[in-house]
């Protein structure tokens, strides 16, 4: 069953129904840099909550250190925190509401930004906006996988390492991004260097090059790819795929299949589940959380431990 059907059952099942608060209003943590809050201003936002007979209350975050701030503070309060923006965004806000520690606190999200792979992973509330707003009203909260990394950041839908990071990192420092990562995965295609890795887990190991290596907790990642077609957000395991390098040819020939989730029999793709690995490199170890960058130095170990259901979330 797909992460978006286990999530439907349990909200229909046994989900824990939360009825709107006027004495504790939502926070909404709006990330206004985010590709579709351009088009919904804190007007658009707020007559959306009103028509919903939500109480609520918009914090403009001024940077992932400030989202991350403001939803620990809202979490320690018990709230509702809801990230307004993309996979970034979500990212500050669900390590806020871990950071909290607060039994009663739930994150939700309405996603604005240009991949939102989380929201598509999460199921309806990536289905447009309207379905994301209405989940707030009906406040159907479950229990959340996530990874964390060297005991240290958590994220919730995807850790790539490798290519897919390359394609983060570059489009970090160009001055305009277009709405797609598509162009940007072509692009780097071109001169990437695969590197070599060593990757350990409970059952098995494996070491050589590799054009990119997928930690995968939801199902999307790069924009829509359809990376872990068979990932559940709830079973406590990290889908692993990872790519052998491979020619331009062959990437453009097989790209749909990997974006559509048909890349399973493919001979240079393999897999592996598990709930905690560790990733090994001579070289600096680039990866992203969720769509946002990271580097460790060379000689580094990456770390990831998958958590059962320990973030509650809005879905």
């Amino acid at each position: 069953m797909s992460v978006s059907k286990t999530i439907r059952a349990r909200s229909q099942l046994d989900s824990t129904s939360v009825p709107p608060s006027h004495d504790e209003p939502i926070v909404v943590i709006f990330n206004k840099r985010a590709l579709g809050a351009r088009a919904l201003r804190h007007s658009g936002m707020g007559e959306a909550l009103r028509e919903r007979g939500l109480a609520y209350e918009i914090i403009d975050s001024v940077s992932p250190e400030d989202s991350r701030e403001q939803a620990a503070k809202a979490a320690r309060a018990g709230r509702v925190v809801v990230a307004a923006g993309g996979d970034g965004t979500a990212l500050d806000v669900a390590n806020g509401v871990l950071a909290a520690a607060h039994p009663e606190a739930a994150m939700a999200h309405v996603p604005l930004g240009t991949g939102n792979d989380l929201a598509r992973s999460l199921g309806r509330v990536g289905h447009g906006l309207e379905r994301a707003l209405d989940a707030l009203v009906e406040k159907r909260v479950i229990g959340v996988d996530v990874g964390r990394i060297n005991d240290g950041e958590y994220y919730v839908n995807a850790l790539g390492v490798g290519f897919d990071a390359e394609v983060v990192r570059r489009r970090r420092l160009q001055r305009f991004n277009l709405p797609s990562y598509f162009p940007d995965a072509i692009r780097t295609i071109f001169d990437y260097k695969p590197q070599t890795y060593r990757v350990d887990w409970a059952t098995g190991a494996w070491e050589g090059r590799a054009l990119m290596l997928a930690v995968m907790n939801g199902i999307f990642e790069g924009g829509g790819v359809r990376l872990a077609p068979h990932a559940e957000m709830e079973d406590g395991l990290f889908e692993l795929y990872w790519i052998d390098p491979i020619s331009l040819p062959k990437f453009a020939r097989y790209i749909w299949a990997i974006r559509w989730g048909r890349h399973g029999k493919l001979p240079m793709v393999r897999y592996a589940r598990a709930e905690r690995l560790t990733v090994d490199s001579e070289a600096p170890i680039r990866y992203h959380l969720d769509g946002e960058y990271r580097e460790l130095p060379a000689g580094t170990t990456l770390e990831i431990v998958a958590h059962r259901q320990l973030l509650r979330m809005v879905v």
